[in-house]
């Protein structure tokens, strides 16, 4: 039940928690009994290459230690797609073990749920950077051997992955040491109770860890997105310790057992906080951490760690948890870890069906298929009607009917992704914002005609030019530019100029207008001289060359997480076009077009 916290209270654990402070500073002037190391993924050549890149289902270790020593911080950063924190998974194997020890998605272990990045302060865990920079500071000993492992479950190669695993060796470790274990746990949904409103056994609870032997527990992290309307936290927390039929530590609610009172809202201390927090409309998200440092939960043989799905199991909202203890070996067998789509939030797990969705649109779009590709986004939006819950299914329905030349429909496709995305939701990983920004803007365009819109990437630097005028610059193909040109009629030539490479020997335009598409292919000519006038429209370009189709944007390479690429890429029908023979170097490379706009 709700719970009100004095003031005092606050002041009390302020005062404590200085204290503590005070202590470990103390330490620091006793003389050291251990040695210190590093393991991270810095460049051995001496360049600046810092990081390691992961293929999609591949496991790699990143560390593999001998003891007696303790791992007493991890460090991370992660540029890869979109819900990668729950597509990639944290394993750690204590002494030789073939189970694990700790196996939890990365980001659940580092404190934030539902594959988000989140930033928060914590005693344990901290992360910054906008949740991108994650630190872990438990102590993890281990007496003969640690191996840590990075299994990467998405779609596409995460690009770039920095680490620091710190640790200490010792001569020796006392006998009795326990080993820290974290174990990842989901009910999605929880299932159907029906208790009339009395739990007397606690046998129906979401179960957040089930294990034998000796040891502590000392955290949690719950995660939900509800199914209803409605506060989901009158569950109780209830702790079955060595065998005992009835918990022998019970609970008044989900939020007393997360130190909070009166529902939750966003916020972080020492040792309990919520880092994530949407609300109490069906679809909304949380997290909650609690860390029991000074309360750890002792057990002698077992241990039960549960918590009602709402009062009495009577809802059945989607939970996700991470258990954080320590006990001796063997470590237990844990639960079959769920797939990945399992994992997933509702939006993550469309955003994995897009990924489908988008390869078979694009197959069809180069086949000239388009009525087809049109079919396959309405059979997937009366699929996965969540997929479109802010736009995006219209988004991609407007932009083909667009490319078709029907102005009347896309222009009501664009209307329905513009009205489905005045959600203003307080997140943007549901990519409302982006919807609103494209859809209004096409929407102007097929209504009034006066201007139309060019989206544009190409390798390191470009320039854009309409019939001899520079409309704007650009640089780098993980971004996409987007540039207005006025009243595109009659004849026209587009014309950009690209320094290209080897690496990257590409760029796309795709510019939507009042009565169609214009996109790059193979009829572009291209040249390696700047001639005067190449931009021009009575330009003789008889003596150029027709560029050649080098792939197809969103495919490797030519792929971004940022935003508005992972967005814009697989609604953009142009080709990726390049010069027809290898680039030896770096160079400017011309292009060129006449086009009739209609």
């Amino acid at each position: 039940m709700f719970r009100y916290t004095p003031f005092f209270l606050i002041t009390l654990f302020a005062m404590t928690a200085q204290a503590q402070t005070q202590d470990a500073l103390r330490a620091l002037s006793q003389s050291p009994d251990f040695q210190t190391h590093r393991i991270s993924s810095y460049d051995p050549s001496g360049g600046n290459d810092d990081r390691i890149s992961i293929p999609p289902g591949q496991e790699v270790t990143i560390a593999d230690i001998k003891g007696p020593a303790a791992i007493t911080h991890i460090w991370n950063t992660i540029s890869a797609e979109k819900y990668y924190p729950r597509m990639m998974v944290l394993r750690i194997y204590w002494d030789g073990q073939e189970t694990p020890s700790v196996e939890a998605p990365l980001g659940d272990f580092f404190g934030v749920g539902h594959g988000l990045e989140r930033p928060f302060q914590s005693a344990a865990v901290a992360v910054s950077a906008d949740g991108r920079a994650r630190n872990c500071y438990w102590y993890m000993p281990f007496k003969t051997s640690a191996r840590v492992t990075i299994l990467h479950e998405g779609f596409d190669p995460v690009r770039a992955f920095y680490y620091y695993i710190d640790y200490q060796t010792y001569d020796a470790l006392p006998d009795d040491t326990l080993y820290f274990h974290a174990q990842y746990r989901q009910s999605v949904p929880n299932p159907e109770i029906s208790l009339k409103g009395k739990n007397l056994d606690g046998k129906s609870n979401y179960v957040m860890l089930n294990t034998t032997g000796k040891g502590k527990y000392v955290g949690s992290v719950l995660s939900v997105q509800t199914n209803q309307d409605g506060w989901f936290g009158e569950g109780d927390d209830m702790f079955f310790i060595d065998g005992g039929e009835q918990p022998r530590i019970t609970g008044t609610g989900t939020e007393d057992y997360f130190g909070d009172a009166w529902g939750f809202r966003e916020f972080a201390y020492p040792f309990y906080g919520v880092t994530l927090w949407e609300g109490m409309k069906s679809g909304d998200r949380g997290t909650a951490y609690r860390w029991h440092v000074h309360d750890p939960v002792a057990f002698d043989s077992s241990l039960k760690a549960t918590i009602e799905h709402g009062h009495a199991n009577d809802r059945q909202d989607d939970f996700s948890s991470t258990a954080f203890w320590y006990q001796t070996l063997p470590s237990p067998a844990a639960p079959p870890l769920p797939l990945v789509i399992e994992r997933l939030p509702k939006e993550g797990r469309a955003y994995a069906q897009l990924q489908f969705l988008h390869k078979q649109v694009a197959l069809h779009r180069q086949q000239d298929r388009l009525e087809e590709a049109l079919n396959a986004v309405e059979a997937f939006k009366a699929e996965h009607p969540v997929a479109d819950e802010f736009g995006y299914l219209a988004m991609r329905r407007g932009a083909l009917l667009q490319e078709q030349g029907d102005r009347d429909g896309a222009l009501a496709a664009y209307e329905e992704a513009f009205s489905k995305s005045q959600v203003n939701h307080p997140y943007s990983d549901r990519d409302e914002y982006w919807i609103r920004q494209m859809a209004g803007r096409e929407i102007e365009t097929l209504k009034e005609g006066r201007s139309g819109w060019a989206y544009l990437t190409g390798c390191n630097e470009f320039e854009l030019f309409w019939n001899g005028e520079s409309i704007g610059q650009g640089s780098g193909w993980v971004n996409i530019q987007d540039f207005e040109i006025e009243k595109p009629r009659g004849k026209a030539v587009i014309a950009v100029r690209c320094r290209l490479d080897e690496a990257h020997p590409a760029w796309v335009m795709h510019l939507g207008y009042r009565n169609g598409v214009a996109v790059t292919d193979e009829t572009w000519n291209y040249s390696f001289t700047e001639s005067e006038g190449w931009n021009l429209p009575r330009f003789d370009d008889s003596g150029w060359k027709n560029a050649a189709v080098k792939g197809e944007l969103n495919n490797q390479p030519w792929r971004s997480i940022r935003p508005a690429f992972s967005f814009y890429a697989p609604l953009l029908a142009g080709k990726l076009v390049g010069p027809s023979e290898a680039l030896p170097k770096e160079q400017w490379v011309y292009f060129r077009k006449e086009i009739q706009f209609k």
